[in-house]
């Protein structure tokens, strides 16, 4: 067995500990001003001891910078999309300061283990949820054939005046007879018999007209009654893995049941079932091919129930309809993605029925009617009935987690400022805005303005290049991709009772928490290596895999036309007001390079340094700027002062303050210590400072990813050596890299 390149990931998360930093600072072991919640001061008024003054910050670019206005452009009948950067009339570049804004709230947010200042569902003019950030819906999964075998047919018989259903449950055969065993191996019963689509699978179609007239005597939903034969799957080849029912009659018109298909003789078959009634289930749109929705598909399904006393009647609730939406939503959406980034159609996924049906021109209906069939995810009472959990329209397709990101966001106490006194630091610094204010609300409780603000950008110095560059494929942080931004309660890889990786399904579960993106900075281009002629990294400029295919594909790549050169130098002045000292502090301490350097990475080197980060392309190296404070940048006066002067009218804020060193702005040892401790501080260093084994930096390649998922056939569990997450990037592996074996030989 030989194993994949070791890697770094691309995209990780770091720890939002909001609680534990809360209780920190409540027991005094860290600062209350940075770690507490309460409300931002008041613009109306110089607190006396209180700080206000200036920071004249130096940056300077480290990896390439990307940013500016997206353009799109025909050329023939290919599209393509530009990203230029913004020059004045002269030709000189423009940085706007809401950029240094956001680059330095994201980490002075991180630092002080802030709620997410951004979240939650975004709504378009017309007051409607954004499908792009639903995270009040639970997230979806793609489930495994382990799950599939445990999933219970259904149908929906009756509409109920409470907006559910009354379904009855259609277990096939296995409420009669046990699983089937030979030479003590159990093999679990499919509940749904199979029916051959066409010419292709385990059986030789002899009906007489064909597969037009198979089609005629089996739509979808129809009732029908047919013979049955049980077979077990791959016997003779790979060790059977289960056992499952083959239809071979159905009856016509004429009450005649006729032989539809021949068992090839290689299956071994164990017993036959005469005249059993049940409904067709084709998961196939109409009009299409089951072969397309996956080359390996040859079936179709009948739900049926033999039960002494006829089938089991459960409820379907409002609750799990909403959450069949969510699931059909999410088929459509994975599609419409597709669309956007122009994959041609021939390596596009193909909609499964209950998408095509769902999708009539621009309009999205996702709704259940009396006789629908769909398979149910369910749970045994004590008194052995069940209950439905969840409605999917295909047996191995996608799954809803257990709780929605709002949901586990909420928990954790991270969601955005609701009302004044639960402002956090970076709230009660850099400003916000209550997402969803009440009915009334006013001042605090409705937005606050920051108290720093950024002056113009100096670009004299920066150095622009012309020359094009097609960037590989800029990925959005996909939420579903649950184990690159999912932690536990102490801000580590979630793991199983046993301490191994988990299943898919049990991620997004109750007592998780939401990690914050994080991009870790690519070293090797800071140190200038693997740079093409003109400076710009070879690896940003690589075909990317996405959606499952190779995308070489211009019209799903952006081309910078311009872009920042490696050592180009900003300059920018940061006024603020009524800072406490612990706030200007943190504010000194994230703009310090120095401080953004792993512990173990020191060694008393005073020149290793950390970055920050800012406009596009960051999982590839990009938009890496060293941030400092100027020499002599630093300006400070305290309220008293600056009030004294305002009222004798001899200064003013920008003209009184005094020159002061940063480094009488330092916590105390035992407080610097107690960070240096902290998870989210660790992770903060580490992804500032990237790491020094000289490993790529990079996304998980399609196959490093189809190896690492996949699970035993009979439990759903990740197999050995599989499952993997992003390694944590605090503690003592911080450092270290990912290695997944693969199956090669």
């Amino acid at each position: 067995m030989n194993d994949f390149e070791p890697f770094h990931s691309a995209v990780n998360r770091i720890p939002v500990l909001r609680d534990e930093a809360q209780a920190l600072a409540e027991d005094g072991k860290l600062p209350e001003d940075l770690f507490a919640a309460g409300q931002a001061p008041g613009h109306d008024y110089l607190a006396p001891e209180r700080l206000s003054g200036s920071i004249d910050l130096e940056m300077i670019v480290r990896t390439p910078l990307v940013f500016g206005q997206q353009t799109t452009a025909h050329e023939g009948s290919k599209e393509r999309h530009f990203i230029d950067l913004p020059l004045d009339g002269s030709g000189g570049l423009i940085v706007p300061p809401t950029m240094i804004k956001g680059m330095i709230s994201r980490v002075y947010e991180t630092f002080t283990c802030s709620r997410f200042r951004v979240f939650g569902d975004t709504h378009d003019r017309e007051g409607q949820r954004s499908p792009k950030s639903r995270h009040s819906d639970r997230l979806t999964y793609r489930g495994d054939p382990a799950s599939a075998l445990q999933l219970v047919p259904l149908r929906l018989e009756k509409k109920n005046p409470d907006g559910g259903f009354t379904a009855a449950l259609l277990q096939g055969d296995t409420m009669v007879t046990t699983d089937y065993r030979e030479n003590g191996i159990t093999y679990p019963t499919m509940r749904a018999a199979s029916l051959q689509a066409g010419m292709q699978g385990h059986a030789k179609l002899c009906l007489q007209g064909g597969l037009k007239r198979l089609e005629r005597m089996t739509p979808h939903l129809r009732e029908i009654r047919c013979h049955m034969t049980l077979c077990l799957h791959g016997y003779h080849s790979k060790g059977a893995r289960y056992a499952y029912w083959q239809v071979t009659h159905i009856r016509d018109n004429s009450g005649k049941f006729i032989e539809v298909f021949r068992i090839d003789d290689s299956v071994t078959t164990i017993e036959d079932m005469d005249d059993v009634t049940g409904y067709v289930y084709r998961s196939t749109a109409e009009g299409d091919s089951p072969s397309n929705l996956f080359p390996r598909k040859h079936d179709e399904r009948v739900f049926f129930d033999v039960s002494r006393g006829g089938p089991e009647r459960v409820k379907v609730t409002e609750n799990v309809l909403d959450d069949y939406r969510i699931m059909v939503d999410s088929y459509i959406a994975y599609r419409e993605e597709e669309e956007r980034l122009n994959i041609p159609l021939k390596k596009r996924h193909r909609p499964n029925r209950a998408t095509a049906e769902a999708r009539t021109g621009k309009e999205t209906t996702v709704d259940l009617k009396e006789g629908d069939l769909a398979y149910a995810v369910v749970d045994q009472n004590r008194d052995g009935s069940h209950v439905v959990r969840q409605l999917l329209p295909v047996m191995i397709g996608r799954r809803a987690y257990q709780v929605s990101p709002r949901r586990l966001a909420e928990a954790q106490h991270i969601l955005p400022v609701s009302r004044r006194d639960d402002a956090t630091a970076a709230d009660r610094l850099f400003g916000y805005v209550v997402p969803e204010a009440e009915d009334g609300a006013k001042g605090g409780n409705v937005a606050s303005r920051g108290r720093l603000t950024f002056g113009a950008v100096d670009t004299s110095q920066a150095k622009i290049s012309r020359k094009e560059k097609i960037l590989s494929p800029l990925l959005q942080p996909k939420t579903t991709s649950a184990r690159r931004f999912l932690t536990d309660s102490r801000g580590r890889t979630p793991t199983n009772k046993n301490g191994g990786p988990l299943a898919r399904g049990e991620y997004f579960a109750p007592g998780q928490f939401l990690g914050a993106a994080a991009y870790p900075v690519h070293r090797t281009i800071v140190e200038r290596k693997g740079l093409d002629d003109s400076g710009f990294p070879k690896r940003a400029q690589d075909d990317a895999v996405l959606a499952g295919q190779k995308q070489d594909n211009i019209g799903v790549r952006l081309t910078a036309r311009s872009w920042v050169r490696i050592g180009s130098k900003f300059r920018c002045r940061v006024s603020f007001s009524n800072l406490s000292g612990d706030e200007l502090t943190a504010l000194i301490w994230v703009l310090t390079p120095k401080n953004l350097v792993p512990s173990r990475e020191r060694n008393d080197n005073p020149q290793k340094v950390g970055f920050l980060q800012m406009g596009l392309g960051k999982p590839f190296g990009l938009g890496a700027l060293e941030v400092r404070i100027a020499d002599g940048g630093l300006r400070v006066i305290r309220g008293e002062e600056l009030g004294a002067a305002y009222e004798d009218l001899s200064g003013c804020l920008g003209e009184s303050e005094s020159q002061v060193e940063a480094s009488e702005y330092s916590f105390a040892e035992e407080v610097e210590a107690e960070l240096a401790r902290r998870p989210w501080v660790q992770a903060l260093q580490r992804t500032a400072f990237g790491y020094t084994d000289g490993k790529e930096v990079r996304y998980m390649s399609l196959d490093e990813n189809k190896t690492n998922n996949q699970t035993d056939f009979k439990t759903g569990r990740p197999k050995d050596h599989r499952g993997f997450s992003p390694r944590d990037l605090h503690g003592n592996d911080s450092h270290r890299c990912t290695q997944i074996p693969s199956d090669k030989k």
